[in-house]
Parts: structure tokens; sequence; C-alpha cells
């Protein structure tokens, strides 16, 4: 789960000069170019049609305006972000329509800059576009569906959710997560829409989905050395020995060649004796970049070479799901091909090992109390191997539990979600109470608290507990 940002310096994070806007520019050009040229292809249709279906109709217009303010509750490090989120769809003759969402990111108060969003996670295809340190602007989503056969192809800047599970991810790993709130964001928010290209259809044994994504865009996490900056063994590599100077090499990224560089997928839907179930493959690079470390000797002054890169991977795996009575019963599955695992030692092993992984998640929902739902789930990461000199254990076990309630005719809503590391002893809650005081506006209260080991993937935040208020203005 390590990424580049992490290893930037201060001053790569605040340069974002001509060139770079010159790069976001030129790269919106092509993809309108290509949507244009998509959208041409419906020219051909004849008079006849139009007169009975218009070439163009607006089907929805609307949004978002999100405001909220957190504060640490262990110190004075404070945001206050507004977020402008338009949502527009168009229907294009009779089969076909478009959607865009973009979006407009505001800090309200200095103790953000988007100078710490150095975004060497993404692409160039979905870079964010900053016009100052306080501001700035990305296509969340824009993409055609249309039906081609007997099935429906969507191409574009898009969201491909994959699995059951509550926030432990299995299987949904075909999108990217950012992770500048952690895991605190709803997961709609959470991931990073890539250019894609997904078509679905039903088959007489099966559904098929078949998905192409050219976009290298992965996990990004935030820069903010105040906020949600991953300082764990796990994620990040010890710090090397006394007089031991480092050296960093440039992240060595995927190429552009949609064919070679683009991750594949496939997912088979089934519904037997009541169970519904799914076959997933999906070849991709995994989301985390994998940072080697070398020692150089050097004649008596060694250093230390750490060289960030990605890799790929094979996922396998499956879901299912069924209900009895007032309980659903769902799980998911994966064998990845290659998990890449640090060393406790940066220089053992280059600082990272390969090994298979299988994961598994088990879940049970319970709805059988009026305007509630409980939730419990139990998930597992096995390694290949021996764990000896690794920073993780080759069993990691973890807990969840989900629960929510609505009251007054669903104008109030209450939720809770607790993650818990068995092996770490260290956990995440996020508790949230929402009023709805209309279709249009929405108001919501959180406390999202860390305890646990410093050395934890949760326990490493848990002086940065926070509260936070906000606001949600529909349109």
């Amino acid at each position: 789960m390590a990424t580049p940002s992490l290893l930037a310096t201060p001053s790569d994070r605040a340069n974002s000069g001509l060139k770079g806007s010159v790069v976001f520019i030129a790269n919106r050009l092509l993809a309108g170019q290509l949507l244009l040229a998509i959208l041409a292809t419906h020219s051909a249709q004849s008079a006849k049609a139009e007169e009975e279906h218009p070439r163009f109709s607006l089907l929805d217009a609307g949004g978002r305006i999100r405001t909220e303010y957190s504060r640490q509750t262990d110190n004075s490090d404070d945001k206050f972000l507004v977020k402008f989120e338009p949502e527009l769809k168009v229907g294009i003759g009779e089969s076909s329509t478009v959607f865009f969402k973009p979006a407009l990111n505001l800090s309200l108060l200095g103790g953000y800059k988007a100078a710490y969003d150095d975004q060497f996670e993404r692409s160039s295809w979905s870079k964010k576009y900053r016009f100052n340190d306080y501001s700035s602007a990305e296509l969340r989503e824009l993409y055609l569906t249309s039906k081609v056969g007997d099935g429906l192809l969507t191409l574009g800047k898009q969201q491909i959710v994959w699995g059951t599970a509550d926030g432990l991810r299995v299987l949904d790993v075909v999108d990217p997560v950012d992770f500048t709130n952690f895991i605190m964001d709803d997961p709609a928010d959470a991931r990073i829409p890539l250019w894609s290209a997904n078509y679905q259809v039903t088959l007489p044994a099966f559904d098929l989905q078949l998905v192409w994504i050219p976009d290298t865009t992965f996990n990004d996490y935030s820069a903010e050395p105040n906020w949600y900056y991953l300082t764990s063994p796990k994620i990040i590599p010890g710090a090397a020995p006394a007089g031991v100077t480092v050296q960093q090499n440039k992240v060595d990224r995927p190429g552009r060649n949609p064919i070679k560089d683009a991750d594949y997928g496939i997912r088979l839907t089934k519904v037997i004796g009541g169970v519904d179930l799914t076959f997933n493959y999906l070849y991709h690079y995994n989301d985390d970049v994998v940072i080697y470390s070398q020692l150089d000797p050097n004649n008596g002054n060694p250093v230390v070479t750490v060289s960030p890169t990605y890799r790929r991977s094979h996922l396998i795996g499956g879901t299912f799901s069924f209900a009895s009575g007032s309980f659903v019963y769902r799980g998911e599955y994966g064998f990845n091909s290659n998990t890449y695992v640090l060393t406790k030692s940066p220089t053992d092993n280059n600082g990272a090992v390969s090994r298979h992984e299988f994961s598994y998640v088990f879940g049970v929902d319970y709805s059988g109390l009026t305007d509630t739902m409980l939730s419990v789930q139990f998930f597992q990461s096995i390694l290949s191997g021996s764990d000896q000199g690794l920073v993780r254990d080759k069993v990691d076990s973890t807990v969840t539990l989900n629960a929510s309630r609505t009251f007054l005719n669903q104008t109030w809503r209450t939720e809770m979600l607790y993650v818990y590391s068995i092996n770490d002893r260290d956990s995440a809650l996020r508790a949230r109470v929402r009023y709805n005081q209309s279709d249009k506006t929405s108001y919501y209260f959180e406390f999202d608290h860390y305890a646990g080991t410093i050395n934890g993937l949760y326990g490493e935040f848990r002086d940065k507990s926070r509260v936070l208020l906000g606001v949600d203005r529909f349109f």
C-alpha cells in the first residue's frame, strides 16, 4: 500500500508549472476528440428515426455541493473544504446516453494546500488541474453508454465495481482508491474512476462482463504530513542504518501503450438455486507501488538506492450471496499470483519479496429489526511461503462491524463502521449521524477514531482522530 507521493520531496509537491498545464490541456483535448469521434458514429441515423427519437434529449441534470469542516481532536489541525459536483445525463437517439460529472474542489483554510496533492500515482489522463494551492478541478466521470448487439457498451471515465465486501477489498480492485481521508470516505467517493471500456451482455448460460482499462492510475495516498500521511512499517520501508546515504530513483511507471500496458478483466454472473455467484479474473497492475532497495558498500561509504515501481498480477476469484429469512450470507475470495511484501530490513532481498496470496471475506447481514441493518465480516489474507523477515504475518486477520438505523420516516440516520486488526490489535471507528432536512438538504456529524500500536495500519493515526461537520446540498 505504499505510494510514490510519500517518497517525493516538498519541492516536487509544490511544482506545477506551465509544462503540467500544457500536458493537462493536451490530454483533455485528446479525450474530447475521442468522445466526439464516438458521438459522430450516430450522425448516420435516418431522418425518420430522428423524428421518432430526437437526436439529443436532456434526461437528467443536477448535482451536489458538499461543504465539510473537520478538526483533529488531539491538536488544532483543521480543514474547511467545498466540493461542487454537477451531473448531466443526455440521451442520444434511441439507445445511447452520455453521463458527465466534473468536480471543483476548494479549500477555505490555509491548513490544506493542493501542493500536497502531488499526483504521482495518477496517469496524465486522470490528473486534477490545480488553479492554485487552494483550488483544483477534475473530471470525475464522462462516459457514453450504447447498445451494441444484445449488450451494453460503456466507454469513457467510469467506476467499475466488483465484490460484495464492505470496507475490505478482495475483488473490488478494478478501480484504484483515493486515500486522502484514509478509509473514511464512502466507496463511491473514494474510488478513482478510470478511462475504460466496459461491455455487459446476458447470454443463455450466464451474464458476461468484459473490461479493458488503458488508464494507468493507481492508489492515491495523502502527502499531507499533518493528516493521513502513511508511516507504518507495513507500508513504508524502515529507516536506513546510521551512516548510510539514501538515494531515490524516479518512480518506474507503466508506459502508455493501450494494449501492452492496459488492465483486462472478465466477470461471469449466474444464479444457481437462489445463490448469486460470480467468477472474476483480472490481469492488472497492483495499485500499490513496490519499493525496492539495494545496498552498495561503496568503499566504506554505503548507499541505499530506493527504486519504486509497479508490478503486474493475475487475480482469480469469485463471490457468492444468498438470503435466508432476515439474514443475507455473502462472501468473496481471490487468489493473487504476485503480492509484494516489504522486508523488515530495507536491504534484505532488495527490500521486498513476491508471494502468492489467497484472501477471502465472509459476511452476514441481519435486517430483522425495523429500520435497522447489522453486518459482521471476517477477512483473512494468507501468504505462500514463510513470513520470516517480513513486516507482516503469514496469516493476517481482520473483523468488521457495520450497523445503521433510520428514525422518523428516514429523517434521521445513524451508522457505525468498526474495523479491528486481530494481528496488530489496532482499530478504526467511523460513527456518523445524518439529518435529512429535505430531499435537497442534508446535514451530518461524523467522528473518526483510531487506536492501537503506532506500527499498525490503523494505530499509526491514533493521534489523528477527528470530528467532522458537513452539509450536502442537492440540486
